[in-house]
């Protein structure tokens, strides 16, 4: 009895088995569209969400409202009350729909007579496109659920309202061309020194911090629009000012036709460890929260005290020292104790 009505309610979908629901076909959604629906509710058990399988559109209608979804699915006594509850479920979906597909169609048209089908790697959810410039592949994602255009030489996406594909792509080629001596530089460095952050870097990132020594480490920030990086290093006081008045040369003292490292060692004069240092020979971790990183914030503040050399988050070192009796404070400036060797530390809140 309950086949016979499954088939006049849904005639479109054709059920393998009724309990546990295994269905195939079409459906219609309350605006009359119909859509194409795969059910199987054999390898879940219960009625959910993830046991339909859709369009990209309809998937993401689902997902969007999984939780909710989830509790009303779960309360369905058969596979026919099941797909009438779906079916209500879609409401929506057709103009989300016209929505993509019109994005879809102005993709397919531009790969078709201005990019070209030979740079594109996969199409799907999110389409690649694969570009050379000056000897590096860089990406492009061409995300159709959230309608935006993305890189991996951007940090931010574009919305594809904003502007067509063959112009994004033109937007990134002069911005890769623009940045090709900063990567290569970036390049030389990853592959010789040592390098503590970022731990994958991406090709938007143009900064790198470095280990100089165990008690040192540099930050090395990188720009299109000089012929030399900045250079900052931070370790403890009384050896970090002589550091940072010779890395204050850089503007004079950095040559184009030597390596990263030949110019680092030369502006600090010293001999930087080799890019398979030991990260452990050097004190990285705060003295408050045995973390490197905190927040994004690394471990630059370091106590006064040679002997002692104890790195600290900025945060950290706030938060501690305002919790201490004995601390002072002159406008911004905090006055206390390291919290490890007790001697005298100040930190600008």
């Amino acid at each position: 009895m309950e086949h016979v009505e499954f088939y006049k309610r849904f005639p479109l979908l054709v059920p393998e088995t009724l309990d546990p629901l295994k269905a195939d076909g079409y459906i219609e959604t309350p605006e009359g569209e119909r859509v194409r629906i795969t059910i199987d509710a054999s390898t879940h058990g219960t009625y959910c969400v993830d046991i339909v399988k859709s369009t990209l559109e309809v998937e993401e209608l689902l997902q969007s409202k999984k939780a909710e979804l989830d509790v009303r699915f779960q309360q369905c006594a058969s596979g026919l009350s099941f797909v009438k509850e779906l079916q209500h479920s879609l409401a929506g979906v057709s103009t989300l729909q016209k929505k993509i597909s019109q994005f879809y169609g102005q993709i397919v048209k531009e790969c078709d007579e201005q990019v070209g089908w030979d740079r594109v790697e996969s199409f799907d959810k999110k389409t690649q496109i694969m570009r050379d410039a000056a000897g590096r592949e860089h990406s492009v994602y061409v995300d159709l659920s959230s309608n935006v255009f993305s890189s991996n030489v951007e940090e931010n996406s574009v919305s594809m309202e904003s502007t067509k594909l063959t112009r994004y792509l033109e937007t990134l080629e002069e911005r890769c061309s623009h940045l090709v001596e900063s990567w290569d530089l970036l390049d030389d460095i990853d592959s010789t020194l040592c390098v503590l952050q970022p731990q994958h870097p991406k090709r938007h990132e143009l900064w790198r911090r470095i280990a100089v020594t165990s008690l040192h480490t540099a930050l090395i920030d990188v720009s299109p629009d000089r012929s030399f990086p900045k250079l900052t290093v931070y370790g403890p006081r009384t050896t970090t000012l002589p550091l940072n008045a010779r890395a204050k040369a850089v503007r004079t003292l950095w040559s184009p036709t030597k390596s990263a490292r030949q110019n680092i060692e030369c502006i600090l004069q010293c001999t930087l460890p080799s890019a398979v240092f030991d990260h452990k020979d050097i004190k990285l971790e705060c003295g408050v929260c045995f973390a490197f990183v905190c927040e994004k914030e690394t471990a630059d503040q370091v106590c006064a005290n040679d002997v002692c050399a104890q790195p600290f988050h900025r945060t950290c070192l706030v938060q501690w020292l305002k919790s201490k009796e004995d601390t002072r404070q002159s406008f911004t400036t905090l006055f206390g104790k390291c919290p490890y060797c007790g001697g005298n530390i100040t930190v600008s809140s």
